[in-house]
């Protein structure tokens, strides 16, 4: 259990705030992602061939929408107690639903930096108008630490049952043993494992810092968004 001062109630508002934080990240980078997806959406429009694509897109979009908006109405119960079972069913059923997100932000992913991309040079012949190397690098990294994350806010707690569990890093576990690979000194972040925390104090210490890194992951993911844009409109302009 976490220390406190005296006064479990301060420390039960502690814990609300943290999960209000960690709400508040994951609806920033839902968001990110819808608008990125409204500008290409409307850059699509002036592609005719692009049609599917842009269609697929649009559902992708209202799929995001649904996740931010459930996000955002959820509301984190007021503690009564800083138990440490009590903060393990609120994590439990958050980062669930953190995974269903992420799974089918996964797809999207793909989806976006792989098979549009693709299909973008083979009907349009004009690769200016793909996302840039660079953005898809932000987007992978910031995917992977928002999974990476999502993996350590439940299993640090120790909640790691096979609901609980999240594919992508599934799959690289099972890769890395096939491998042969030394997970003790693997740079793959879903490899490294997760080690407990010794108490609620540190797991809302550890929270804040998290939720530092992602918002900076965001930021820095939205500056390569927004010179994707700019690359999207000179291309489309220049066949005015």
């Amino acid at each position: 259990m976490a220390e406190t001062a005296n006064n479990g109630e301060l420390q039960n508002v502690t814990l609300k705030d943290i999960f209000e934080q960690i709400k508040e990240v994951f609806s920033t980078y839902i968001s990110s992602y819808v608008h990125i997806l409204n500008k290409f959406i409307g850059i699509l429009r002036k592609v005719s061939t692009m049609r599917f694509e842009r269609s697929t897109l649009i559902k992708y979009v209202k799929k995001l929408r649904f996740f931010n908006e459930t996000l955002l109405n959820y509301e984190f119960p007021l503690l009564t107690s800083s138990d440490i079972t009590t903060v393990r069913l609120q994590v439990k059923a958050i980062g669930s639903f953190f995974i269903k997100f992420l799974e089918m932000q996964d797809i999207l992913n793909y989806y976006l930096t792989q098979s549009v991309q693709n299909e973008v040079i083979s009907k349009t012949l004009n690769y200016k108008l793909n996302f840039p190397d660079a953005a898809i690098e932000r987007i992978e990294d910031s995917y992977n630490h928002f999974v990476k994350f999502t993996q350590w806010m439940m299993q640090s707690l120790l909640i790691d049952d096979e609901l609980s569990q999240i594919e992508v890093i599934q799959f690289s576990i099972k890769c890395a043993v096939e491998d042969n690979v030394d997970l003790t000194q693997t740079t793959n972040i879903f490899l490294q494992e997760v080690a407990p925390v010794e108490s609620l104090a540190e797991y809302m210490e550890l929270s804040e810092e998290w939720v530092a890194i992602l918002k900076d992951l965001i930021a820095r993911m939205e500056n390569e968004f927004s010179l994707a844009v700019v690359q999207w409109t000179e291309a489309t302009e220049k066949k005015k």
